[in-house]
């Protein structure tokens, strides 16, 4: 049984970074009791290559198992994974990281995104669920 990675990439709302940070550590924070979950991270991009505030969120699970035993339990909630509307079906938004959105908001354009995630502070950009196939440390 391999170990479970989630990485979810986010852009918040534009006035409302730090407080998707917030909202968005806060979230995995209460995740602590759920067997299986293993701890996670909230990144923000720093290099300045993406769209304003863009941030990353990382999940760890000792297993596939265990990542897909949470959805139930968070698929009905506002959350950062799910669309605040449960009807919601449409897809990532992350085409907006190579269609030229930066540059266009670097210019005054306005940002549109739609932010439909965690109570309408974050626009889902793109997801991935991986299975840790080989881990390198320093330490090994």
């Amino acid at each position: 049984m391999n170990a479970r990675r989630d990485i979810f990439i986010y852009v918040p709302e534009p006035g409302r970074a730090d407080e998707a940070v917030e909202y968005v550590a806060d979230w995995v924070a209460s995740l602590g009791d759920h067997p299986g979950f293993l701890g996670g991270s909230v990144l923000r991009e720093s290099a300045g290559e993406l769209l304003p505030g863009t941030l990353v969120l990382l999940l760890e699970f000792e297993s596939t198992e265990a990542a897909r035993a949470l959805w139930p339990k968070i698929e009905n909630t506002i959350n950062p994974l799910y669309a605040d509307d449960k009807s919601d079906k449409r897809s990532d938004q992350g085409a907006a990281f190579f269609d030229g959105t930066k540059e266009r908001v670097e210019s005054g354009a306005p940002l549109e995104l739609v932010f439909n995630r965690g109570d309408g502070r974050l626009a889902r950009m793109l997801h991935i669920h991986a299975e840790v196939v080989r881990e390198i440390s320093t330490t090994d």
